[in-house]
């Protein structure tokens, strides 16, 4: 591994072409020109081999391919020798996702220009050759976002991290904050969020479940406002009520206890946004920079360090 000094004309090939990152996603059209050209002070692991090796799997991938990229990674310390014995164990369950495997292995060595290269084929697969299956590999797009944050392209990881989320996801934040607005009034707490497609079920303990019980119409009719898309189920129960537990096959909810690659999503979100409004103040530009921040703040409400910048912003001078 080493800074950009002179580029061989292989791995000029190979990652320097702007016409890689015109097209990224037609999910998320996000300008990308700005990944590219490599800059001096950029890790690269310009190795001939190496280089050959991913031009070779990149033509026509296969078990072989696979391998030999593997040993490439390997030869430049990219892989220790025991990651890449294991990997080459289980190198034949791969398909397209190959490529996410060498994005990571470049996001792992700080290479993150190389690490979007292989993000890209793989969202490019996704994208062309099995289009209903794009929300099976989503951790490849939080993935990119966290590769522009790292390059310090904010203003591109917000916009395409926001994109990732979509409204749904803001219109879930504000559904769950006015559902737990309501049982903090009550003296009570949301227990559990299940989910069964576009149901959601919340579970609420309070005092006086009988009397909140009546409640229900008005939640149900600000909730549908927000998301039109939803159907809401509401229960309210006393204070000994507990979460529902994961229950026996054939149960039409489940209950929400991973978010998949959400949470990466909002962690993407939230430092590139924190980051970018850190620039935009220090040129003056306050409103612009509030504006950013309060709108992160819709998808992560409490999130600390969003809240210490608007404050700052809030308080004299």
């Amino acid at each position: 591994m080493e800074t950009v000094t002179s580029l061989s004309s292989e791995f000029s090939r190979l990652y320097c072409d702007p016409e890689l990152f015109a097209y990224f996603s037609t999910a998320h059209p996000i300008s990308f020109r700005r990944v590219l050209p490599f800059q001096p002070e950029d890790l690269v692991a310009d190795d001939r081999d190496l280089v050959r090796a991913e031009e070779t799997h990149l033509a026509e991938a296969s078990h072989d391919t696979r391998i030999a990229v593997i040993e490439g990674f390997l030869s430049c310390g990219l892989l220790e020798g025991a990651e890449a014995t294991n990997l080459k164990t289980a190198v034949d369950f791969y398909d397209a996702d190959f490529f996410e495997l060498m994005g990571l292995v470049y996001a792992n060595a700080g290479m993150f220009k190389c690490a979007l290269r292989w993000y890209r084929e793989l969202i490019h697969a996704l994208e062309t050759q099995s289009p209903n299956s794009r929300s099976d590999e989503e951790s490849v797009y939080a993935s990119v976002g966290y590769c522009l944050y790292s390059l310090g392209l904010f203003e591109e990881a917000v916009a395409w991290t926001k994109s990732c989320i979509g409204p749904r996801a803001i219109a879930d934040v504000v559904c769950q904050e006015l559902i737990a607005y309501e049982a903090e009034a009550s003296g009570g707490v949301v227990r559990s969020i299940e989910r069964s497609g576009t149901r959601v079920r919340y579970t609420i303990s309070s005092n006086d479940p009988a009397s909140d019980c009546q409640s229900v119409p008005r939640l149900k009719a600000a909730m549908k406002a927000f998301a039109p898309f939803q159907d809401v189920y509401i229960d309210w129960g006393g204070p000994e009520m507990k979460a529902p537990e994961i229950q026996a096959h054939g149960y039409p909810f489940r209950v929400e206890v991973d978010a998949g690659s959400l949470v990466r999503h909002k962690m993407n979100l939230i430092f590139a946004s924190c980051w970018q409004a850190d620039g935009l103040i220090e040129k003056g530009f306050k409103a612009e920079a509030r504006r950013v921040l309060c709108e992160a703040s819709l998808v992560e409400p409490q999130a600390e360090m969003i809240e210490e910048r608007l404050r700052a912003l809030s308080g004299p001078g």
